[in-house]
């Protein structure tokens, strides 16, 4: 990845900004490595990362039902693999 985008500088100015980290989501196709953040803020929803190809920043408005429901399911799917490791 040829990015210079720093996720933890990303995460910092999403803070200063407002917004509040709902949590994590996975298979996001419009995110690098289809992983992305959730951010709230105001009732207003967003997915942010870095994009796809690796080089940009991710913005994207996300319905609340869509975020809790992707963030639900990325928790289920990150579980499985975590209690697979511990067998």
């Amino acid at each position: 990845m040829d990015s210079k985008i720093d996720i933890n500088e990303l995460d910092q100015k999403m803070q200063k900004d407002g917004w509040v980290f709902k949590g994590a989501i996975l298979n996001y196709k419009n995110a690098f490595k289809e992983q992305a953040s959730v951010y709230e803020k105001e009732g207003k929803f967003v997915v942010s990362g870095i994009d796809s190809s690796g080089k940009n920043e991710l913005f994207e408005k996300i319905s609340k039902k869509e975020a809790e429901k992707r963030i639900k399911d990325s928790i289920k799917e990150i579980s499985k693999y975590m209690f697979k490791q511990i067998e």
